[in-house]
């Protein structure tokens, strides 16, 4: 699909609506896209802060606790020899094998856009300032002097021990995705909340998430160009071993004032990508605190009467979903032909569906924006089939016999078509998408995705505790998939896709995400 023009109509929730069919699915890509922009940003001649490589003892090292948290996030810890594939059908190349230099969570096509920004108080060995976490060097680069935190998280009363700031190079997706590539990123920035939650509580963290954020004074502060890189989302951290305010004995109370701009701005998406731009650009100026969903938008319909109740989870130990995060790893040659177990199956929902410490309405039971359905191949006990899930029990959904099929003949791409015939089980959220947007404006398109990422990250983790492996399939939701499902009549979408078994083991083709 080519945008011509970008959307003109000044509507709340126009531009979003203007923006669906470019964000269903990827359209005819590049065949040589050329160089790939750099998957990170570098800052020359700032301070630096190095961060300790060694994971965090307990809650008595606040350094490592900082390291532990940003190399579990967002470091560059993975290396990965891989065949290149042809996109168009999912087979490798007569080419020899590259290295891939990845992050631990997953990213669409491997670009990585999402970059952190952290704000902290005064502490020995670190002044109060606004960060960017270089990934490369596993280091703290200044970026604004100051303690900024309050400013970051206003109403959060005392000020966090640290804010973690989200943001998106738009271009960095786009290049290689086009229009496709805002909806991958809002997808991503939930799989990197997911992650972050996961690392923090598990250092005995407290964290908050903050979406509602007013965008514009957060990329002022950090010196961006909205159109080019701005905010998705705002973490907020309490730890017990974070130093009380102020500096440490002889330490500078702040650092040289440095330009709080870019060195090499990233590429603006005005005029390049206008559907894109246009949904962004309503996002940014729309009142945040309108995007308060009173309670969760309709769930799946599903038949009266006929809920199966699942076991308890499995237990995940006392690193919970953090278990998972070093073992995760998207199962790149699809899965064997094993069954899954009722209880994994239990665990992985349970996991998905969990609620967490956020500011829309009712995210402590549930996520506010998304219900999740499911289709089973292969689980022990539980008849293949479509289901919605919530507390713990399965319903199964009025579709005709023969819907998983029906699915999979709509899927366009080999490899996601593959993966879906194999797995046992594929976890699809899904979301009231354009009552949403009607109800509460374009940043609903955004928030919905964001939530749709967590709950897959959280389903990865888990899966990855338990010893079975997942993949996100972004191409998975789409019309054919919805149709089967019966979303349409219920007014539901399906935002992306989850494909979870044991993995296939083999040389691994294309790029890890």
């Amino acid at each position: 699909m080519s945008p011509s023009a970008p959307p003109t109509d000044p509507a709340p929730g126009a531009a979003a609506r203007a923006y669906l069919p470019y964000g269903r699915h990827p359209g005819p890509l590049p065949q040589s896209p050329g160089p790939l922009p750099p998957a990170h940003l570098v800052h020359a001649d700032r301070p630096t802060v190095p961060l300790p490589w060694e994971p965090a003892d307990g809650a008595h090292d606040w350094p490592a606790v900082l390291g532990t948290l940003m190399r579990e996030l967002l470091g560059r810890t993975r290396a990965n020899w891989m065949y290149p594939v042809d996109p168009a059908t999912g087979t490798a190349l007569a080419a020899p094998p590259g290295q891939g230099d990845c992050r631990p969570a997953p990213s669409g096509g491997a670009r990585y856009p999402i970059e952190a920004y952290l704000a902290l108080g005064a502490a020995p060995g670190l002044p109060a300032a606004v960060y960017h976490y270089d990934g490369v060097g596993h280091r703290l680069v200044a970026v604004r002097p100051g303690d900024h935190r309050r400013a970051l998280a206003p109403g959060t009363g005392e000020a966090p021990d640290l804010v973690l700031v989200l943001t998106t190079v738009f271009w960095r997706s786009a290049v290689k995705y086009r229009e496709f590539g805002y909806r991958l990123q809002q997808q991503e920035t939930g799989v990197l909340l997911a992650q972050a939650q996961a690392v923090a509580e598990a250092l005995g963290a407290a964290v908050g998430v903050r979406l509602r954020q007013d965008d514009r004074p957060v990329d002022a502060l950090l010196g961006l160009d909205p159109y080019g890189q701005s905010v998705t989302a705002v973490l907020t951290l309490r730890h017990p071993a974070a130093p009380a305010a102020g500096p440490g004995p002889g330490e500078p109370p702040s650092l040289p004032s440095v330009p709080a701009v870019p060195v090499t701005p990233p590429t603006s998406i005005l005029g390049l990508l206008p559907y894109t731009a246009a949904v962004h650009g309503a996002s940014l100026t729309e009142r945040p605190d309108a995007v308060q969903p009173a309670r969760p938008l309709p769930a799946p319909v599903s038949a009266p009467g006929a809920a199966i109740r699942l076991p308890d989870a499995a237990p995940l130990g006392s690193a919970g979903l953090r278990a998972g995060v070093a073992r995760r790893a998207s199962a790149s040659n699809g899965f064997l032909p094993v069954p899954m177990d009722r209880r994994a199956l239990a665990t992985l929902l349970g996991a998905a569906a969990a609620g967490y410490p956020g500011d829309l309405a009712g995210v402590a039971t549930a996520p506010a924006a998304v219900a999740l359905c499911c289709v089973v191949r292969d689980v022990t006990g539980l008849a293949a089939g479509c289901y919605a899930y919530r507390d713990g029990e399965l319903a199964p959904l009025p579709v005709p016999p023969g819907a998983p099929g029906r699915i999979a003949a709509g899927l366009a791409a080999p490899p996601t078509r593959l993966d879906y015939l194999e797995a046992p089980l594929t976890v699809l959220p899904v979301a009231a998408l354009e009552a949403g947007i009607d109800a509460y404006g374009d940043r609903w398109y955004r928030l919905a995705h964001i939530e749709a990422g967590l709950a897959l990250q959280r389903a990865a983790l888990a899966a990855a505790a338990l010893g079975l492996s997942a993949r996100i399939r972004s191409d998975a939701s789409c019309a054919a998939t919805d149709e089967a499902l019966g979303l349409p009549t219920a007014g539901l979408t399906s935002l992306s896709a989850l494909h979870i078994g044991t993995p296939r083991p083999g040389p691994t083709l294309g790029f890890p995400v």
